[in-house]
This record gives structure tokens, C-alpha cells and sequence, in this order.
């Protein structure tokens, strides 16, 4: 009880406290609306709070024009479904005609096909044939009709007939003024020597006699004679053409030249070397005059003057086929033969020229004489310069080669034929021209 009443005697300060505060609030409310009626009569109102300053109010700014409503976008036109622009519809109106015109191309480009190539078991009509000129041929053949003409006859074919048979005339620059003046020899000589560029041996071979018939004592026209008659296989005649235009002019190295090639083609080699001398002489640049000489002396064992002459010719220019060929044939004549020279000279040649009968030719006899294991290579270079020859003569010499190397294989009967052959195609008046055809052919006929 004791400890109670300490804490019941502690509190009662507070007590008293509490009682003194409240009987101040019951005076102020009282004496309150006495304030505010005083205050009615002139009394000030206490002060009020005063609320935080604002922000300074922006300044008004200019009002601005009204500016004009923008019109829709055409997407926008579109999505709302206003329709497309006439740009448009005349863009796809367009379009539609360009397809409409291409379906109807195909469809008549597809009508002419069928009808060039009916279908198995058609036979074409005279319409189909017709529309034959347009698409492109096929492997079966149409029947001609009347209404369509024969394809001309080609003027000149890289590959000779079987027989000596020279090409027809064709037309030249010179043909018109010939008409107008027939016995100029000087436009003889000229379609002369054309003819001859062209195959047209023949036609090249009478114009040249009407020029003689005007004037014998012209070499340059017995020289075109002799040329006629050298590619027409009559070398009689050739040569006596030649040694003529030699007589009426000893300085015209061509009709020299000429002489020593169809000397070395009857296997003279020596009366051969000798006109190819003639003619360098004359011409000390005339570098295919040179080069025969080494090949004709190589021919018949002069291995110092075909290794002279071949260095004359190279001398002159190395980038000749020819002169690579005199070169080869020079190292076969030395005693041993230079075969790895040889063949290195000849490779170079078959790079100048992969398409010269003259290179093709040496290369096939190259290698069936002196390197029998490259017998392949021979036989293919053999048919390369049957497919490369441009004129009868040409293609007698790739003949006789494919028969030789035909030898070398022991394929007798195949040489045979061949050389049969290249036989007919080099005989004039009974007896073959091209040397070396007729050995072969007994080699061949032995058992």
C-alpha cells in the first residue's frame, strides 16, 4: 500500500494541470463571439496564412494565323476508299495490254514451232514447209516443197572433194570493168591472181591464157599459168610455165620460188634447194625462200646448209611457223640426228600456227620416223591436217601422211586405202606426181 500511494502522490500535479487547461478552452470559447462581433464594427480580422507566391504566369504569346487544313494523303485517300489515281489506273491498264500482247506472241512463236516439227506420223503441209525459214532446223530433215528454192552451193569449202575438181567462178571487183573493157591484160592478171586466192583455179587459169593470147612476153602472166597449173595438178605445163617467166625475167624470185616448190614435191631436192637459193639471192629477205632451202638440203643430207639457211631465215623473222620447221628438219639431218631440238622447234611452229598443213604434216612424219612411241600423236596430227586442207593438193599430202603413219602401225590394209587414195587424187597423164606415194604403196602391198 505504501508504494501505491507514492505513485498516486506523484501524479497528482498532473492532475491539477490537466484541469487548468481545460477551463482556459471553456474561457476562450466563450469570449469568441464577442471577438467577432467587435470585429464587425471596425475590427481588423486576424491575419490569415498567406499562400506561397506562384510562378511568374508566361508571358501571352502572338496568336499565330490559322493556318489552311491540309488535304488527305492519297494512302490515306485510299485506306478511306476514295479509289486510285489516274496515273494509276492508266499504269495498269498498261501493264495489262503488255501481257495481253506477250501470251499472244508466245502463243504464235509456239503455233510455228508445231508446225515446223508436226508431231510422229504427220506428214507437213505446204503452210508448215513455209515456215521453215523462220525456226531453227532439226535434226530430221523436212521434204522440200515447190515453193521453196535449193540453198546455194557454197563457193569455197574447207574440205576438197576426193577429186581434183576446181571451184566455179564467182564474182570479183573486177568482173564489171573486164565487161566493159575484155582484153585489159592488166584486170586479167588481177581477177587472175583473185580466182586463185578464192579456189576458182580454172576460172583463174583462163583468164591468165587470154591475157597470154594478148601478150606473150609478159612473165608475170606466165607465172600466174604456172600457178594455175601447179594447184590444177598439171605440172607438166606448171613447170614449163615457170621456166619461161624465168627466161623473159631471171630477177623475179617468185617464179623461182615456185619452181623449187614443185620440184621438192616430186622428191628433186637438190634442182629444188637450188631454185629456193635462186630466189633468196634475189630477195635476201624473202624468209620462205630460205627456210625451203634448209628443208630441201635437209632432204638430201646437206645438214651444213640446211642448218645455214635455217639460221638466215630466223634471222630474218622467228615469228614464221616455217622457218621453226627448216630449224627441225636441219637438226634431223645431223650426224646423230637433235631429235629433243627437233621436236622443241616443232612444238614452237605448232604454237605459231596449230592450223598450217605444212606444221601438221612435219609434226605427223616427225614422230612415226623418229619417235615411234608418240605413234598416237602422229595419226592425230595427220587427220588435224586432213581436216585443215584447203585445196586438192592439200589434201593429197595429208593423205599420203595418214597412209605413212598408217605403215608405222603395221595397219596395212587401212594404208592401203588411204594411200590408194591419195594416189588418185596426184595422177596426171598416168603417172603420180607426189613423191614418195608409190613406195609406200609397194610397202604396203608387201607381205
Amino acid at each position: 500500500m505504501g508504494l501505491l500511494d507514492e505513485r498516486s502522490a506523484k501524479q497528482q500535479p498532473d492532475e491539477e494541470l490537466w484541469e487548468d487547461l481545460f477551463e482556459e478552452a471553456e474561457e476562450t470559447s466563450a469570449k469568441a463571439p464577442e471577438a467577432a462581433a467587435k470585429g464587425k464594427k471596425g475590427a481588423r480580422a486576424p491575419r490569415e496564412k498567406k499562400l506561397p507566391k506562384r510562378a511568374a504566369a508566361p508571358k501571352p504569346e502572338t496568336p499565330k494565323k490559322p493556318q489552311k487544313a491540309q488535304k488527305p494523303k492519297k494512302a490515306r485517300a485510299r485506306a478511306a476508299g476514295k479509289g486510285l489515281s489516274l496515273r494509276q489506273v492508266l499504269l495498269l491498264a498498261f501493264l495489262g495490254i503488255a501481257i495481253v500482247w506477250g501470251y499472244l506472241t508466245l502463243a504464235k512463236l509456239f503455233k510455228q514451232t508445231a508446225a515446223v516439227n508436226p508431231p510422229a506420223g504427220e506428214t507437213p503441209t505446204a503452210a508448215t514447209a513455209a515456215t521453215q525459214t523462220v525456226a531453227p532446223p532439226t535434226a530430221t530433215p523436212v521434204p522440200p516443197t515447190a515453193t521453196r528454192s535449193a540453198p546455194p552451193t557454197p563457193q569455197n569449202t574447207p574440205t576438197p572433194p576426193q577429186t581434183p575438181t576446181p571451184a566455179p567462178p564467182v564474182a570479183t571487183r573486177f568482173d564489171e570493168h573486164i565487161k566493159a573493157n575484155p582484153d585489159n591484160v592488166e584486170l586479167r592478171l588481177q581477177r587472175g591472181t583473185e580466182y586463185l586466192r578464192l579456189g576458182a583455179y580454172a576460172a583463174a587459169l583462163a583468164d591468165f591464157e587470154h591475157a597470154r593470147s594478148i601478150d606473150e612476153q609478159n612473165p608475170a602472166i606466165h607465172l600466174g599459168i604456172g600457178q594455175a597449173d601447179y594447184l590444177l595438178l598439171n605440172w607438166p605445163a606448171a613447170e614449163n610455165a615457170f621456166l619461161t617467166a624465168i627466161a623473159l625475167d631471171p630477177k623475179m624470185p617468185e617464179a623461182h620460188f615456185n619452181l623449187g616448190m614443185l620440184y621438192y614435191l616430186q622428191g628433186r631436192y637438190q634442182e629444188a634447194a637450188k631454185a629456193f637459193d635462186q630466189a633468196a639471192e634475189i630477195n635476201p629477205d624473202y624468209v620462205e625462200a630460205e627456210a625451203w632451202l634448209a628443208i630441201a638440203s635437209a632432204q638430201y643430207g646437206d645438214a651444213n646448209e640446211a642448218l645455214a639457211a635455217a639460221g638466215r631465215a630466223i634471222s630474218i623473222t622467228q615469228e614464221s611457223a616455217i622457218v621453226h620447221v627448216a630449224r627441225a628438219w636441219a637438226y634431223c639431218a645431223q650426224t646423230p640426228p637433235n631429235l629433243d631440238a627437233a621436236q622443241g622447234a616443232l612444238l614452237y611452229a605448232y604454237k605459231l600456227e596449230p592450223h598450217g598443213i605444212e606444221v601438221l604434216i612435219t609434226l605427223a612424219r616427225f614422230y612415226s620416223d623418229y619417235r615411234p612411241e608418240w605413234l598416237v600423236e602422229a595419226e592425230q596430227m595427220a587427220h588435224y591436217a586432213l581436216n585443215w586442207a584447203k585445196n586438192d593438193l592439200e589434201r593429197a599430202r595429208a593423205l599420203y601422211t595418214l597412209g605413212h603413219v598408217y605403215l608405222a602401225q603395221n595397219r596395212k590394209d587401212e594404208a592401203k586405202e588411204i594411200l590408194a587414195n591419195a594416189a588418185d587424187m596426184t595422177t596426171y597423164e598416168g603417172q603420180v606426181l607426189l613423191y614418195g606415194i608409190v613406195e609406200d604403196i609397194n610397202r604396203a602391198l608387201a607381205p
